[in-house]
């Protein structure tokens, strides 16, 4: 099981190694994920179509990857919906339209509390490779609940724990793919009273 205390870039930056040396040259980039509303993020597995037309700054242009969740129908006292929701919105990188994975982590922020906030800030944000720029590529991307073994603390009325696997096919909008990866990412959730939304606090990748 991921231990809970690392950010998602670790991981992904790992991927983007093994995409571009020894998986083929690819990057994980990129998502295209589940669905677009709030109860896709629960219910359903990641599978979402890319924005087609690339914007030319994240601050300047309004345009962002199609198929993300939409977080004003998303039910945030609800621990699953907000964990699914949140991995999404990280993952989802789309060449045509962001400059990397800072990107993608600040359109997740809204589910994020302030001390992870400050993490996801600090770190420095994953490039888009050449080759996906030259593919216009994104990233397939599907979630699937796990169930956590193990020495798991136990959940309280404000605090939850979720585990999902995350399947990521750097795809391009030519027709080019290349090798599948994955990932586990462990989740903690807090939220300060048993009725206020879920924050994502932690996320640990392995």
């Amino acid at each position: 099981m991921a231990a809970p205390g690392h950010p998602p870039r670790v991981a992904l930056l790992a991927v983007l190694a093994c995409a571009v040396s020894a998986c083929g040259g690819g990057h994980q980039d990129a998502p295209e994920t589940t669905g677009a509303s709030p109860t896709a993020a629960v219910s359903s597995p990641a599978t979402a179509s890319p924005a087609t037309s690339p914007a030319t700054s994240p601050t300047a242009s309004p345009r962002v990857p199609r198929g993300l969740p939409d977080l004003t129908r998303l039910d945030q006292t609800n621990a699953t919906a907000v964990s699914k929701a949140a991995l999404i919105l990280m993952w989802t990188v789309d060449s045509a339209i962001d400059h990397g994975q800072q990107d993608a982590y600040q359109r997740a922020t809204p589910l994020l509390d302030d001390v992870y906030k400050t993490v996801i800030a600090g770190q420095g944000g994953g490039g888009i490779p050449g080759q996906w720029s030259r593919h216009r590529a994104y990233a397939k991307v599907r979630l699937t609940r796990q169930t956590p073994q193990g020495d798991v603390p136990a959940e309280t009325p404000t605090l939850a724990h979720r585990l999902w696997r995350i399947d990521i096919t750097p795809t391009g909008r030519d027709g080019w793919k290349d090798t599948p990866v994955h990932v586990t990412a462990f989740v903690t959730l807090k939220r300060d009273g048993p009725d206020a939304p879920w924050r994502v606090s932690a996320v640990g990748t392995t």
